[in-house]
């Protein structure tokens, strides 16, 4: 019964493994926080709906802070309605909020302000950005386009 069992967990391992992945995306982007930055990183969606769902994911940032190269972790969370997108971001040296609109998830135009919560305030005022979500075929990441 327990080799069952532990046969039977395994394999919802593996369906819910799948299922997580069918929903990713890997994530480019440029933003403007008081220094230019680029980013690429993982975003998950949750959700069903094309009309409102959350994505989250982290992120690894680099830019360029007294002539060196800076790689600086940080986690997003967005909630997306009707194709607008409300969320916020946090790495050691800023808190972001952030507004913006969604393009069928493919595409997110978000401006926001950067709070700095570290003594180097490397991040810092209003910010802009542009991101490009990129997934396999088929994927359940991006908006169904419905033509009437």
């Amino acid at each position: 019964m327990k080799r069952y069992f532990a046969v039977v967990f395994l394999l919802s391992l593996i369906t819910v493994n799948a299922q997580i992945l069918d929903r990713a995306a890997i994530n480019l982007a440029y933003r403007y926080s008081g220094r230019n930055v680029l980013q690429a990183g993982l975003e998950f969606r949750l959700g069903n709906s094309n009309y409102q769902s959350v994505i989250l994911g982290p992120s690894i940032l680099y830019t360029r802070i007294d002539d060196t190269n800076k790689f600086i972790p940080e986690a997003n969370i967005s909630f997306l309605n009707n194709g607008l997108l409300y969320g916020a971001s946090i790495n050691q040296y800023a808190l972001e909020p952030r507004i913006g609109i969604s393009l069928f998830n493919a595409v997110f135009l978000n401006t926001g302000y950067a709070f700095p919560i570290h003594k180097e305030k490397y991040f810092k005022g209003i910010t802009f950005g542009i991101q490009f979500n990129i997934v396999p075929k088929n994927s359940k990441f991006y908006d169904k386009m419905r033509i009437m």
